[in-house]
């Protein structure tokens, strides 16, 4: 019973897609439901494609970390998004199923995300015949986004940047001073010393894992904190998540947050890209203290584009699709959508 529980955990490691179904069960004709491995910048990737409607305008998401692994929440809480898009959930190099204990640590950086990306837009531009998609990024995925969208701007019909990296050294001041400070109003005395041990930033990964701990825990990460295992229990009730996915959840947050610490640290799009060729949505949590809410609001004002949206998610932190999943999937279909749709009709 051992191995043939071994032979099934293993020929399984990949979970599975159901396909999309009409009423009478059979499978919607030019809908699309795959779990596809593939090779970007050298590297074999996992990417989970899914849609009504094959036709339908390609929805990239990026997600956070670096090495967080957000498809199983997606899949879970966002799931109406495919019924108006194809979405790509794409599992970035060295990140849970995309890790391999063979990747190079100097391979991940920001420049080979970019090629990566740009690698994957060819394959689905050239096989679902489209000219553009839809960047839809969170944390660390809108620095990615941010970047792929300065340097590949013809690619992209529109950005959404969900709780927006902006400025990384007075992101981290705010974050840290906010923590420092609900510590004290708490009387929270064991946070207080951890949080003035460590000082404040610029700090090591192990100091911010430290102050994110906190910060969680005082509602910054999470408006109701919830608990890695229950992240973890909501992920896996997705059938594309596995014990793949855990077992290599660890390994690839630990390569990829290291290896980009440095110049993770370094970003400033509030000074580097505020001018964008494409329409722009910042969605920002208001009690986001992890990438600050107020800061996030700072950068949409300084941007210039052709069109340009900002969207308060009131119940949320750091996490809108998650913690508001009915509201940020209404505006990206009622919001975003209508403008793509328009945009393409009008480049024909």
């Amino acid at each position: 019973m051992l191995v043939v529980l071994v032979i099934y955990s293993y020929a399984n490691r990949y979970g599975s897609t159901p396909a999309f179904r009409d009423a009478k069960g059979e499978v919607i004709p030019g809908s699309i439901a795959e779990m596809r491995r593939v090779n970007l910048g050298g590297v074999e990737q996992s990417v989970i494609i899914r849609g009504k409607s094959a036709k339908a305008p390609i929805l990239i998401w990026l997600h956070g970390g670096p090495g967080t692994v957000s498809n199983g929440l997606m899949r879970r809480n966002n799931a109406a998004l495919e019924n108006h898009f194809l979405v790509v959930y794409w599992t970035q190099r060295g990140t849970g199923r995309s890790y391999n204990s063979q990747i190079p640590s100097a391979s991940i950086n920001m420049a080979q995300f970019v090629g990566d990306l740009d690698a994957l837009i060819a394959k689905l531009k050239s096989r679902f015949q489209k000219r553009k998609v839809v960047l839809v990024g969170h944390s660390f995925g809108t620095s990615l986004g941010v970047a792929y969208a300065q340097a590949h701007p013809e690619n992209v019909a529109a950005f959404v940047g969900v709780s927006q990296v902006v400025n990384a050294r007075e992101g981290e001041r705010r974050s840290y001073q906010f923590t420092l400070d609900e510590a004290k109003r708490r009387g929270k005395e064991v946070a207080i010393k951890e949080l003035t041990t460590i000082g404040p930033p610029p700090y090591p990964v192990a100091s911010i894992i430290k102050q994110r701990k906190w910060l969680n825990e005082f509602g910054g990460g999470w408006k109701v904190p919830r608990s890695m295992p229950s992240l973890m229990w909501e992920s896996f009730q997705a059938s594309e998540i596995t014990w793949l996915d855990g077992a290599n959840m660890n390994a690839g947050q630990t390569l990829s947050l290291n290896a980009m610490a440095a110049e993770n640290a370094k970003v400033d799009w509030l000074t580097n890209a505020t001018q964008f060729q494409m329409p722009v949505f910042i969605l920002a949590g208001r009690f986001d203290r992890n990438t600050d809410a107020a800061l996030q609001h700072e950068y949409f004002v300084k941007i210039t584009a052709p069109y340009k949206q900002f969207k308060w998610f009131e119940n949320s932190a750091h996490s809108p699709p998650f913690e508001e999943p009915e509201s940020f999937n209404n505006f990206l279909i009622e919001s975003v959508l209508p403008l793509v749709n328009s945009n393409s009709a009008a480049h024909k």
